[in-house]
């Protein structure tokens, strides 16, 4: 005989086919509607995730809020999840799981005196491998979710323990039956299973989606079915219970429900990741601010940044499925998250250059205010004009960088060494010629920021050799040669030239699939393997590929080349500017489409040799075969030799001899199992014009490619500077050592403000050693494959988890 645990309990959508304000009034009804069933009955007991919806219920009513933390206390309220959210567990960077933890375990353990002690995702549409380490390094041993269902991935059991690559194990256990069963006919299916499965399992039941509830109805039908042995429950008593012997081991990820929703409505996706990396940015440098120039770190700005982000990543909501106004919605929190960052971005910029001897021992006699043909500059008649670079990585970068001047003479560095520049089109259309920036390469140490020179009157005294050969169709400069097909616009060959290899040697395309049978999901009896997946060639599914190409060389000066293409298909057009750089074997592709196809996907094909796909996770990678349809990544995705890394591209697929990254799905918002049901005034996405930039390069290690990707995603920042005296040198580095196995996630202040939190992760699969310099600081130990850790450095160095603590 099989024991039921029944979980009351309600799936509350705070935005799907409705907006964030409707969900706010249904999670107050909903937990008013809980409350009052504990009244009713004294056996039932409720549980809940989501640290915001407590935060509403916090705020708008107060003595809701009261009786809550009296039945938490009482152990009939559960608090489980542990996260801000019910986000989607794939498109996420890694930070934003840690910071799910951190601001979600926080709050319950401020206002309830408890945390999570089980991770609760029950509609999400996939969750990465790496979660089983996140939740264990956030103090939460189990797990609760229900995608992939026995129909998705019918080799997966319902309880198993689930295994991260470093070790971690949490035991897990997928919803039987559905997160809201709502009819006793579905609870007696279930007691059936577990009878004849002779186990134990989990019920959640209640009204959900839009809330709800256990209804009186509901828990009156269970106590009159009779099952003696079977309890009302929170989900912590199921699985003190559960004894591990005998409960299969998965190691891996747990995919896939809804693979649309790994590229369904880019502009979230590429606003999600745009904003991750500018908070991570903004805890760098306002660490770096605080300890080089004394300013107070602006912790409440940014977790309240966060919060932002955190709640846009609702499966929902970044899984792209809502309805067209949800993501206006979300674009206010964006903006917010991205005000906020910048402002503390530019302002720890800013009380940095400030304290930056700019001067160099010159006196002032005056400055150039007034440089002719020229309103955005000035200059010092000995010492130029300061341009201070900030590179907020913990490892060297060398890379181009932009400043709007146009009249520029003459560049050095801050030894006076002259460098090379080339003006490149900006983004202004001026009249007198003011259509163009100054660019030059910056090389820039660790963590931290370089004084340049620029003069709009001192003559150049060097003439610089053009670092590159440039042909009507092919780029080439010391480490690198490109060749574009003349017959599709695209690259047919990538050759490096020192280890003498093609990484791509026949043409790339850019190709639309058919995918009129999909809804926003791409799930149901007509799933997405029949549009965009696993049968795709053998289906014939292709409907067209951009070309009529226009190839034209815009660029070839010192310090960049560039081959602007331009593909056509139908109404819809492609413009992308390939650039190259000195002694640089990458290639940026910056790219423009105007979008005007429907019931269509748009892919960047790449030629594979390979049998696999290695594609990022957070906190880490993952390899998977090729045609095993649509798949998540994360900021790259690598095949052979190929790496491909992006700014919010976060699907592909692959077919025998290719990887495809997924750039636009035109599908329609929140179309829901609804192909019957379409109509006239059916709202498409995608429509209209895409800014973005990918990045091509060779797939060597996992460090590289996170280089690569990182660099892309947070390039180098330049900024004039003024002049005065300071107590800061010319050049900064507050990062050294770091060794190549370990990729550093996070430099923050503590939550607790008493010293500097460090993360970082084992890229290399092996346990070993780890070594930074940090601020002077030689912190090194131990670490594992794949293990993901955290210290807090102040008088000393502790090991702490994802909480903090």
């Amino acid at each position: 005989m099989g024991k039921l645990y029944y979980i009351g309990n309600a799936h509350l959508d705070p935005v799907w086919l409705w907006r964030w304000q409707e969900g706010f009034t249904e999670v107050l009804a909903t937990f008013r509607s809980a409350l009052d069933r504990m009244n009713d009955f004294d056996d039932f007991k409720f549980t809940c995730a989501c640290a915001a919806y407590y935060q509403w219920v916090e705020k708008m009513d107060p003595l809701m809020f009261e009786e809550i933390r009296q039945r938490v206390k009482e152990g009939r309220w559960s608090i489980v999840g542990g996260w801000i959210i019910q986000p989607d567990c794939n498109t996420p960077s890694c930070e934003s799981f840690a910071r799910h933890s951190l601001l979600g375990q926080r709050y319950f353990e401020a206002k309830f005196g408890v945390t999570a002690k089980t991770g609760y995702n029950v509609d999400s549409f996939g969750h990465n491998g790496t979660l089983p380490q996140i939740l264990k390094k956030s103090g939460m041993d189990h797990y609760i979710f229900m995608r992939p269902a026995p129909h998705e991935d019918p080799s997966l059991d319902d309880i198993f323990i689930w295994e991260a690559k470093d070790g971690s194990t949490v035991k897990a256990h997928r919803v039987i039956g559905d997160y809201g069963t709502r009819e006793i006919k579905d609870v007696v299916k279930i007691k059936e299973k577990a009878n004849a499965d002779n186990r134990d399992y989990m019920l959640l039941y209640g009204v959900g989606n839009h809330g709800g509830g256990p209804t009186i109805s509901l828990i009156d039908g269970i106590k009159k079915l009779g099952y003696k042995d079977d309890v009302f429950a929170v989900p912590d008593e199921f699985f003190a219970a559960l004894s591990e012997d005998g409960l299969y081991v998965h190691k891996g990820e747990l995919q896939h429900h809804g693979r649309g929703c790994y590229s369904a409505q880019s502009d979230v996706k590429m606003s999600n990741r745009k904003a991750e990396n500018n908070l991570i940015a903004a805890e760098k440098y306002a660490v770096l601010a605080q300890k080089v120039a004394g300013v107070p770190y602006p912790k409440d700005e940014l977790n309240k940044a966060w919060h932002n982000v955190l709640f846009n990543q609702f499966h929902d909501i970044l899984g792209g499925c809502s309805i067209r106004e949800a993501y206006t919605d979300a674009s206010y929190l964006y903006g917010e998250t991205m005000k906020i960052t910048d402002q503390i971005i530019f302002e720890s910029m800013c009380h940095i250059k400030k304290n930056i001897d700019t001067l160099q021992g010159e006196t002032l006699p005056s400055y150039k205010i007034r440089i002719p043909g020229r309103f955005s500059t000035w200059e010092h008649e000995v010492a130029y004009t300061p341009v201070v670079v900030f590179n907020p990585h913990p490892y060297p970068v060398k890379q181009a960088v932009y400043y709007n001047v146009i009249k520029t003479t003459k560049m050095t560095d801050e030894t006076g060494t002259e460098i090379p520049f080339q003006f490149v089109r900006g983004p202004q259309t001026n009249c007198d010629g003011d259509k163009y920036v100054t660019a030059f390469i910056a090389e820039v140490p660790a963590y931290g920021y370089r004084t340049y020179r620029l003069s709009c009157e001192k003559p150049s005294k060097v003439t610089f050799e053009n670092p590159f050969k440039v042909t009507e169709n092919s780029l080439e400069n010391s480490k690198i040669r490109l060749v574009f097909d003349k017959t599709k616009g695209e690259i047919c060959e990538f050759y490096l030239k020192n280890e003498d290899k093609y990484i791509i040697k026949k043409p790339c395309s850019a190709i639309l699939l058919d995918e009129t049978k999909c809804d926003t999901w791409a799930h149901g009896p007509w799933d997405y393997e029949n549009c965009i997946g696993i049968e795709i060639v053998e289906l014939g599914d292709k409907v067209g590929e951009f070309g009529e190409p226009e190839i034209k060389v815009i660029e070839n000066g010192p310090v960049r080349a560039a081959i602007m293409v331009t593909q056509k298909f139908g109404n819809s057009l492609i413009k992308r500017e390939y650039r190259i750089f000195p002694d640089c074997d990458t290639v940026d592709v910056k790219t423009y489409i105007d979008f005007h196809e429907k019931h269509r996907t748009l892919k960047f094909a790449f030629p594979t040799d390979d049998n696999k796909v290695t594609a990022s996770i957070p906190y880490g990678i993952i390899e998977r075969n090729l045609k095993t349809g649509e798949e998540p990544c994360g900021k790259y995705i690598a095949s052979g030799s190929l790496c491909v890394a992006n700014e919010g591209q976060q699907g592909y697929d692959s077919t025998d001899d290719e990887v495809r990254l997924t750039i636009l799905r035109s599908a329609i918002y929140a179309d829901h199992y609804s192909h019957r049901e379409r109509d006239e005034l059916c709202e498409f996405m995608e429509q209209g014009e895409h800014f973005f930039t990918y990045k091509i390069a060779p797939f060597t290690t996992i460090n590289k490619a996170e280089k690569d990707a990182d660099t892309l995603n947070t390039p180098l920042t330049a900024h004039l500077e003024y002049f005065h005296n300071g107590k800061l040198p010319q050049v900064t580095s507050c990062a050294e050592g770091i060794s190549e196995n370990i990729t550093v996630t996070a430099i923050k202040e503590a939550e607790d403000g008493d010293g500097i939190v460090l993360r970082f992760v084992e890229t290399e699969g092996k346990d070993g050693k780890y070594s930074i310099n940090l601020f002077g600081q030689n912190i090194c130990g131990e670490i594992g494959h794949n293990e993901i850790k955290t210290l807090k450095i102040g008088n000393e160095i502790t090991e702490i988890n994802l909480i903090e603590w």
